[in-house]
Order: C-alpha cells, then structure tokens, then sequence
C-alpha cells in the first residue's frame, strides 16, 4: 500500500475513534432524569423473604422509591436483596 493512500485512511480512520470517543463520554455527562410525580409507580428490584415460613417475594413497582416492606404471617418480611445497592 502506498504512503499516499494509507496516510489518508488512518486519518479518517483516527477521526471516526475520536468522533465514538467522544460520543460515548457524553454518554456519561447526562443528567439523571427528574424523578416522577407522586402517585406515579416508580420501578424498584426488591426482593424480600418470611422469616417465619420461608415465601419469598419480588416487588417490582412502588409508589415510592423504598417501601414499607410487605408483611406475610402477621411480621413485616426481610429485605433479602436490594438491585440498587
């Protein structure tokens, strides 16, 4: 290959890994997203489990973003596993 035909192409080459480069940090510069009104289900990952008969639960809406946890044989049921953290 000639010196005249590569120069260009790893040129464009070079620009095309700046122009992705730069396009995946703006990624990273978005602000959150504002939360929902009130009333509104938000989407949560919270799985919980009966300590006294073993039945497990996933909750995957809420009105709020961290619940009351649900109860189950008359006691509130453990957070066995939160996604967010």
């Amino acid at each position: 290959m000639s010196l005249w035909l590569a120069v260009p192409l790893s040129l464009v080459f070079i620009y095309v890994v700046y122009r992705l480069g730069l396009r995946m940090m703006a990624t990273f510069s978005r602000p959150i997203p504002p939360p929902p009104p009130p009333g509104e289900l938000r989407r949560v990952r919270l799985t919980y489990r009966c300590s006294l008969c073993g039945t497990e639960m996933r909750m995957t809406r809420a009105p709020v973003q961290h619940p009351e946890p649900p109860r189950c044989c008359s006691e509130d049921m453990d957070l066995v596993a939160n996604a967010d953290e």
